[in-house]
């Protein structure tokens, strides 16, 4: 085989590209308020869902009495289109001589791509759903010094009344509570640690506030706190999610049963296949390279189903 025809050589491996569809990292929650569904083209158009999507009717009929008709409305469709991430790693053949285990190596090598790619997801993610901008009037709440979570010395101050709002303003938009929430680290340390918080549940036996605790304290079936962190100079490390809490209505069915005709604040709308490892060869076969391809866009279909809570800390901001 000739070196040119060999350097162009380009095969999809379905043992890495299997790891990859399957992998998840457990400090990326942006999957929780953009569940993922599958799309065959890479623009398409989807509905946009009012507050009659989530409306609960009446469908008992008596015996010989009429259907139970409602009027029609109009469905708002908006256009999507897909974007292409990648991200690929070259390996020597001399590694691979000395690699104990190539294959193990180049699944590691896969994992690693992934999370480059999960990173940049969730960060996409999180800065839209933090940005107080994205959010209409009556569906957000930007705490200021005499509210927030993390001074002790604020009297009267409750995380409780602030969460249990933000519900309320959900419901009161779809008429269903939000299943879903989303903690920045910082938002969640101040939150366990409150006294509010810990008065509430200090006569039920339990010992240390978790996610777990604040699902159940606030019936919120997913509770999840965003721990990932990123890098602009390979030195400095950022959180990706702030002192920020998002409150959502999600689409919660399995990813088989998941269509974007479902009601929810959104969806990451992925390409058919993706994500994606293939290799090539480069330098006569001397160099192999590893790539990890994704093909997604996040879109949000109903905007009424989420509120934001930010900037709950002043003195650590």
């Amino acid at each position: 085989m000739s070196t040119s025809r060999l350097d162009e050589l380009r095969m999809v491996d379905p043992v890495l590209t299997t790891i990859a569809q399957g992998y998840s990292n457990s400090a990326m929650v942006a999957e929780f308020l953009f569940p993922s569904v599958q799309v065959s083209k890479l623009k398409g158009k989807i509905p946009v869902f009012g507050r009659e999507a989530f409306i609960v009717r009446e469908t008992d009929r008596a015996i010989r009495a009429q259907s139970n008709r409602i009027p029609p409305h109009d469905i708002e469709l908006v256009s999507f289109e897909t974007k292409e991430q990648d991200i690929e790693v070259a390996i020597d053949y001399l590694e691979e001589e000395e690699s104990p285990d190539f294959y193990k190596y180049e699944q590691h090598i896969a994992k690693e791509l992934m999370d480059i790619l999960l990173l940049g997801k969730e960060k996409e993610v999180a800065d839209y759903v933090q940005n107080v901008n994205n959010f209409a009037t009556g569906l957000k709440n930007v705490l200021d010094s005499n509210s927030a979570w993390d001074d002790s010395t604020l009297a009267g101050i409750s995380p409780i009344t602030d969460i249990w709002a933000a519900k309320t303003a959900i419901r009161q938009n779809i008429g269903r509570f939000p299943n879903t929430m989303v903690i920045g680290a910082r938002a969640y340390k101040s939150l366990i640690n409150h006294a509010a918080l810990i008065e509430k549940v200090k006569y039920s036996g339990v010992t240390n506030i978790s996610a777990k605790v604040i699902a159940e304290l606030f019936d919120i079936p997913s509770v999840n706190v965003g721990m990932s962190v990123y890098s602009d100079d390979g030195v400095n490390f950022n959180d990706v999610w702030n002192d920020n809490v998002i409150l959502a209505y999600v689409d919660k069915n399995e990813k088989a049963n998941r269509t974007e005709f479902n009601p929810s604040y959104g969806y990451c709308f992925q390409r058919e296949g993706k994500p994606e490892i293939d290799t090539y060869f480069e330098n006569g076969g001397k160099i192999k390279v590893v790539r990890s391809t994704d093909n997604y866009c996040i879109k949000v279909t109903a905007a009424d189903a989420a509120y934001l809570i930010s900037h709950t800390n002043h003195n650590d901001a």
